[in-house]
């Protein structure tokens, strides 16, 4: 194994093999809510206006599709960030999104240290099935979003390569996932739906195709999820991951 692997990042471990939100951040509110009609899902609604009405609607429908909402948007061309509006209407407006989930089964997380947003649920219907394929390289992008989190040049953008997790899978899990490259195309496109990577110009076919790694890969794979990930067979089935 080479030195991407490093189990030592302060989250937790309840050694379970699944996917899954970590444990300090798992139903965390920003207020306490108050017993009269304003705080209830009702009231709180009646207060938006109708423009945001609509945006409200817009978000529900990302935050149920399983996408991460990040705080900062990231052009992978420039290297310039933006805020994320989407972020900054789930602030704004958190105690109403967090009892219009609640009443429906879901905690509405807000990581506030890796900023970003997203919906945690117990019922398995809640839960993407990733293949073996995509699994592995979720693993790749966990080693390589911690390597270079720990390197200070790289400051907060994680960079990689198509090729970087091609060859960190051929060294680790002794995979080459380029053997179906129509595969391994879709399997990025799979972590580009969910905000795990954000792609910039290229073909996923082209080991030089660049993408960042968001800060969501840490609640798709905890590192204690690492250890376990790289003793995968050929054999495993698939990984459930809550979203």
């Amino acid at each position: 194994m080479n030195d991407y692997y490093n189990n030592d990042d302060g989250y937790s471990n309840n050694g379970q093999l699944e996917f899954e939100v970590m444990e300090e951040v798992k139903g965390s509110r920003e207020s306490d809510f108050e017993d009269n009609a304003d705080r209830t899902v009702t009231g709180l609604y009646n207060r938006l206006r109708r423009s945001d009405r609509e945006y409200f609607k817009k978000v529900v429908g990302i935050l149920l599709s399983g996408t991460y909402v990040l705080q900062m948007d990231y052009d992978t061309q420039t290297g310039l960030l933006s805020r994320n509006n989407d972020y900054i209407f789930i602030e704004s407006n958190y105690d109403l999104l967090y009892l219009y989930f609640e009443m429906g089964g879901f905690d509405l997380i807000h990581d506030k240290d890796n900023g970003l947003f997203a919906l945690q649920s117990e019922s398995d219907f809640a839960r993407f099935h990733f293949n073996l394929n995509s699994t592995r390289i979720a693993l790749a992008l966990r080693c390589i979003y911690q390597k270079k989190y720990s390197d200070p040049s790289t400051g907060d953008q994680i960079t990689s390569n198509v090729g970087e997790v091609v060859q960190f899978l051929k060294d680790n899990v002794k995979v080459d996932i380029t053997s179906n490259k129509q595969q391994m195309a879709n399997d990025f496109k799979t972590f580009v739906n969910f905000k795990i990577i954000e792609k910039g110009n290229g073909e996923w076919r082209d080991p030089q195709t660049m993408f960042r790694i968001t800060p969501a890969i840490l609640h798709l794979v905890s590192a204690a999820k690492v250890t376990q990930l790289l003793e995968l067979k050929d054999s495993m089935g698939e990984i459930d991951d809550k979203t």
